[in-house]
């Protein structure tokens, strides 16, 4: 019956949230010098009951009280009265309150660890609504849940049922996104898009100060805010002294936008009850809408200023049905389970939380003509599309990445590429494309096929032939993520490719949802494009035939990942990522003239500080032996022009590149590369102009065996360490930004300007 009374506060408390009612048992609390209201403040009984205030300064009493009352909040003095229908009482600012103290800080610290290591179940009913107020486009979505909470921070949600007003299918993407995390007690939880620090998790003492604004026999109520002065996140935490247990963890934000959220605990094992989160526009500067770009539906704020009606969302996840697991050991393969269903009469709860949690739909026609006349289905899937790279057309997908290229061997690249998507089958796919350059002359063009063989575990067998051009001493990681960009910088300047004729035949196959791993078989005819001979084991070759066998593996440990009709797909890709990859040539297997074993990893981490600065470290390390020829050897992605002038060098900065070591310039049969990358705060100016300040240090070392083989070409070895030290001020305008490297140590050239690169950089968020 405790839920009851948290949902019944819930719906009053929105009320006054959004400003709809202002009851005559209703306090407004007002900073006396600056007249902004007081968020976090408590009112205190003289029978140990408390009140909080919202975002509008407003305490709610449940009744009328004929004795004493005291107001406390944090940086402000006590007051001590006799209620008499006040409207608004002034608080006076003080200095800080009481640091938190050891006593306190231990039990909390016992109290979360308490809470962490519980392993339950439950069944868990939410709704959200983005209500515009002067408009009847509602966003109302209604979910059920089956809930599993393992040790630490493990848990997973199986989705039974789900509804969006106004759409008849709901797009997977829909369905990984929460509003608001289910474990409080993880180092981060999100609210709607955005990650913020928990006062719960590992690391809240660094992301928060906090002080012990109130305390009695039977409770304890501590005030936290954020250190970093530039964040206004502040919130309380109630601690039953008599229970031990937490009872309620409140957040609450007033800077771009306005965010209230709090959450109750049983009192006595710290089961979930409930969660409940408000949210309205504040100041502006940062865009909120539950589908983003510029669909309405389900927009709370815009970006920039506007007189169009903001809007106010009300989300509410009530706990029930709580039982203990019984396992012994945390066995989740993904976070996220879907199976079909819209939601059915949830017969729960009584009284208002029945109603707000089963009421129709409001507007349920409005919305649906809204969403069939703007298209919104596909709207939303070829935007979801777009962003890997394709433009989607009934049942395959135009490819993005293959319609127009620029470098210094083909000259213009014009191409088409399709691939089938799912409304063309689950089961199956097929792909071709044709590309032809205008200064060589000539075509290129492949097909592939594919048959999946397991959902769940996403194994592909496929097969696949293409004639094309390829860059001398790239090493691409089969199982590296699709990306897709509207720029790709190093192309433009690549001067240095071979030609190929490949056949292959792969397997896709993920061990568990964490572990992707691909097996591929490979014969290629390569044919050179500029002179070059390669002295073998069996004589000296121009061009040459090779059978492969590729082994590539993918792990992220700390990525989550959603389950739809057993179909796993990617939720959230955390840090790190590692990838290895093995591969080795044959030779006489088909005709295949050359015998080489290569072996490459890479460690890719992003730390971020509790400062909203962020850090990036890159780690790869490659190593060839055998007969390797200088097309399938390895370089460090040079990225700079082969020109002498400073201006005729700039160009595009890359993303893992070395802007000041020059194409052609190293090859390497073995060799190190370490990225290291520390992004400051970006500095918002308006939606277009956004300057961000990176510092960026590189480093590559490496050699090559036998180097006498390679006949009839130039290059040196890095067999001394290569350093590079850059700045970046990325997004100064419309994406765009500047870049400035200098290459110093053992490689510094005698003329001063050759050690430069000023390029541009180019990041656009799609």
């Amino acid at each position: 019956m405790k839920s009851l009374f948290f949902v019944f506060c819930f719906i009053f408390a929105s009320l006054l949230v959004h400003g709809q009612i202002r009851s005559k048992d209703t306090l407004k609390l007002i900073d006396a010098e600056s007249k902004k209201p007081i968020a976090n403040a408590i009112l205190i009984t003289k029978h140990h009951q408390v009140y909080q205030s919202n975002l509008d300064g407003d305490l709610l009493f449940g009744k009328k009280f004929k004795d004493s009352l005291t107001i406390k909040a944090a940086f402000y003095q006590d007051v001590n009265f006799l209620y008499q229908k006040q409207d608004t009482i002034f608080l006076k600012p003080s200095s800080s309150p009481k640091i938190l103290g050891n006593k306190e800080k231990n039990k909390l610290d016992s109290l979360i660890l308490k809470a962490s290591l519980l392993k339950f179940k439950s069944r868990v009913v939410e709704r959200t609504k983005i209500d515009p107020q002067n408009d009847s486009l509602i966003f109302d979505l209604r979910k059920s849940s089956e809930y599993k909470k393992y040790k630490g921070s493990t848990d997973q949600v199986i989705i039974d049922q789900i509804d969006i007003n106004g759409f008849d299918q709901i797009d997977y993407n829909v369905i990984r996104q929460n509003i608001v995390s289910y474990n409080l007690f993880q180092n981060k939880i999100n609210f709607l898009k955005d990650k913020i620090y928990s006062a719960l998790g590992s690391t809240r003492y660094r992301a928060y100060q906090f002080y012990t604004l109130h305390q009695d026999e039977r409770q304890t109520i501590l005030f936290y805010k954020s250190r970093q002065s530039r964040y206004a996140w502040q919130g309380l935490i109630f601690m039953n002294n008599k229970t031990d247990a937490i009872e309620n963890y409140t957040m609450s934000f007033d800077a771009e936008y306005q965010l209230y959220f709090m959450s109750t605990f049983e009192s006595f094992n710290q089961f979930p009850l409930s969660q409940e989160l408000y949210i309205r526009p504040g100041y502006g500067g940062e865009k909120l809408s539950f589908f983003g770009g510029s669909i309405k539906l389900g927009e709370i704020q815009q970006s920039s200023f506007t007189d169009e009606p903001q809007a106010y969302l009300s989300h509410l996840r009530v706990y029930d049905d709580i039982s203990d697991l019984d396992e012994t050991t945390d066995n989740t393969i993904v976070q996220t389970k879907f199976y079909s269903g819209k939601p059915k009469e949830i017969n729960l709860w009584q009284n208002i939380a029945y109603e707000f949690m089963t009421e129709a739909p409001k507007s349920g026609q409005y919305v649906s003509d809204y969403v069939s006349n703007n298209n919104l289905s596909s709207r939303l899937r070829r935007r979801n599309a777009f962003k890997r790279g394709f433009f989607p057309i009934n049942f395959a997908d135009v490819d993005l990445k293959r319609l127009v290229k620029l470098n210094n061997y083909e000259g213009f690249r014009f191409g088409l590429g399709f691939q089938t998507n799912s409304r063309f089958s689950d089961r199956f796919r097929l792909g071709t494309y044709v590309a032809y350059g205008t200064k060589d002359a000539s075509f290129k063009h492949g097909f592939s096929g594919g048959a999946l063989l397991n959902k769940e575990t996403n194994t592909w067998l496929n097969v696949d032939y293409a004639q094309d051009i390829n860059e001398v001493g790239t090493n691409k990681y089969m199982t590296d993520q699709r990306a897709y960009s509207l720029f790709e910088p190093r192309l433009v300047n690549i001067t240095y490719f071979y030609k190929y004729k490949t056949v292959g035949l792969d397997i896709q196959h993920n061990f568990s949802p964490k572990i992707m791993t691909e097996l591929r078989f490979e014969r290629s005819e390569i044919e050179q494009t500029r002179p070059y001979q390669f002295e073998s084991s069996d004589g000296i070759l121009k061009d040459y035939k090779l059978s492969t066998a590729k082994f590539g593996l993918r792990w992220t440990p700390n990525s989550t990942h959603l389950s739809i009709d057993d179909r796993v797909f990617l939720q959230s890709e955390n840090s790190p990522t590692i990838s290895a990859q093995v591969e080795q040539s044959f030779s006489d297997v088909f005709n295949s003239d050359l015998s080489f074993t290569k072996v490459s990893a890479k460690f890719d981490y992003i730390y971020q500080h509790i400062n909203n600065h962020t850090s990036e470290l890159n780690l790869e390390g490659n190593i060839g032996f055998g007969d390797l020829p200088i097309t399938h050897a390895f370089h460090a992605l040079p990225n700079s022009p082969n020109k002498e002038k400073i201006v005729n060098r700039f160009s595009v900065a890359g993303v893992k590149s070395f802007e000041t070591m020059y194409f052609n310039e190293f090859f390497s049969s073995r060799q190190a590369t370490l990225h290291f990358k520390h992004y400051f705060p970006s500095y918002r100016i308006n939606r277009f102009m956004q300057p961000q300040l990176v510092l960026i240090s590189r480093h590559a070392v490496g050699d090559f065996l036998d180097k006498f083989k390679h006949q009839e070409i130039e290059f040196k070895t890095i067999d001394k360490v290569y350093n590079e030290a850059a700045v970046e001020l990325n997004n100064v305008i419309f994406g765009f930004g500047l870049s400035l490297a200098y290459r110093y140590g053992a490689y510094h050239l005698p003329k001063f300007e050759d050690n430069v690169s000023f390029k541009f950089t180019f990041y656009l968020k799609l």
